[in-house]
């Protein structure tokens, strides 16, 4: 199976809006990020390519705060139909992550 599909399938769920994240324990090492964002939501692959650039860089520069994600697979599921600046996608994406540490 691929990674999206075990994450999908074996994972737990949390909601923190924009984001869904599913996320599931893996070996320490071989953690995978995977960033979707729907076309149902967003048609044009320009604007789905906007947010997922702000997602991962969020997640780049905030990643070393998060010592709760080692040996999680994750998966970020955009789920808003507005397109957020890189300053609230930020906000939101550190306060989504920081209950996957208090709920896990």
């Amino acid at each position: 199976m691929k990674t999206s599909e075990l994450i999908y399938s074996q994972g737990e769920t949390l909601f923190s809006y924009p984001f869904k994240v599913i996320f599931r324990e893996t070996a320490r090492g071989d953690e995978k990020l995977i960033i979707s964002v729907p076309k149902k939501n967003f048609k044009r692959a320009v604007k789905r390519n906007l947010i997922r650039r702000r997602i991962r860089e969020a997640f780049r520069l905030n990643c070393r705060e998060w010592a709760n994600l080692q040996g999680k697979d994750l998966m970020l599921i955009y789920v808003s139909s507005s397109i957020f600046d890189y300053g609230k996608i930020s906000e939101t994406l550190s306060a989504a992550l920081s209950k996957l540490g208090s709920d896990a």
